[in-house]
């Protein structure tokens, strides 16, 4: 790739994790991309050891680490807006100017490949509103029935990630449209499980009767939205993001999974035959919730979300 070639601008959101954020960094220097926006989270109140790591952080995005001919934009917030508003709002001020866009945050370190991979995705889905999400991520690696280096999911997971405009302006971090019966048929038409359906739902109702000023998350939403408009995610065949953030803000040393952290990444084929099919995966999708997202509940919470279904329907 030839040096500013790289059209297609990068968002990166970082906080206080300054080592983790100049791995990352490291990867865009490679990279060269012609537009960078950088979001910078302030420390929180009453956290005066954060105050030096956001620093560190924001320091840098100078002239010492940006050597090339680079549009940078920066939002470096005087107070602290929190995770949930802090990622979605940094994603919608990219969007205020750029019609698509690869998200980035300081714990998700991107194999190379990852940026090829966005740009062919961003390119070739552009006008197929279906397609609301790139991942870069590729979880339960042991699913092997898969025939191409890419396929489609209902589920948009966000370590590191792409998007457009288009789709992104139905994000609601409010999720104002809930409601609780009608969603449930609307997702079931796309799990055809009532146990999974049931899953989310209750996530979603979690979610919004936390309030509008009591979310800590933001993804989410975002998967509420994609279920309501049955958007649907590509993913890459191979992992192409590691997340490096073990001992971060999102991660507890007393309580984590070490198969999410830390996962190899393998280089994306871009030579590959690009799918024809748009169409989501639905093996996959129901090998997936059962084995990542519902691994950890024990038969009992199954069988609650079960009887819940059953009252429900």
């Amino acid at each position: 790739m030839k040096e500013n070639s790289f059209d297609i601008p990068v968002l990166l959101v970082t906080f206080n994790r300054p080592t983790c954020t100049a791995q990352v960094l490291e990867k865009i220097v490679q990279l060269k991309p012609k537009k960078l926006y950088v979001f910078s989270d302030a420390a929180r109140a009453g956290k005066k050891d954060e105050l030096s790591a956001v620093n560190q952080c924001r320091s840098l995005f100078n002239s010492e680490h940006i050597t090339w001919d680079c549009e940078i934009k920066t939002w470096f917030a005087d107070a602290n807006i929190g995770c949930g508003r802090a990622v979605s709002s940094a994603i919608s001020w990219m969007f205020e100017t750029e019609e698509c866009g690869i998200i980035l945050e300081d714990d998700c370190l991107p194999h190379l490949s990852f940026f090829e991979y966005c740009d062919t995705m961003l390119k070739k889905y552009a006008d197929t509103p279906e397609v609301m999400h790139i991942a870069g991520t590729r979880w339960n690696d042991e699913f092997k029935k898969v025939d191409d280096n890419y396929f489609f999911s209902r589920i948009g997971h966000v370590w590191g990630w792409a998007t457009w405009k288009r789709a992104w302006k139905l994000f609601d971090y409010n999720m104002s449209t809930w409601n609780r019966a009608n969603d449930r048929k609307t997702i079931y038409k796309q799990l055809n499980s009532v146990i999974q359906t049931q899953f989310w739902i209750d996530n979603f109702q979690r979610m919004f009767d936390k309030g509008m000023n009591n979310k800590n998350v933001w993804d989410y939403q975002w998967q509420y939205a994609m279920f309501m408009h049955k958007g649907l995610s590509v993913v890459p065949y191979a992992n192409l993001i590691s997340n490096i953030g073990i001992e971060g803000t999102h991660a507890s040393l007393d309580n984590k999974d070490q198969g999410v952290f830390n996962r190899q990444t393998i280089r994306w084929n871009q030579d590959a035959k690009l799918v024809n099919q748009v169409k989501a995966n639905h093996d996959y999708d129901n090998y997936h919730i059962v084995n990542f997202f519902m691994k950890a509940n024990n038969p009992v919470i199954k069988l609650k979300w079960f009887i819940k279904a059953c009252l429900a329907s």
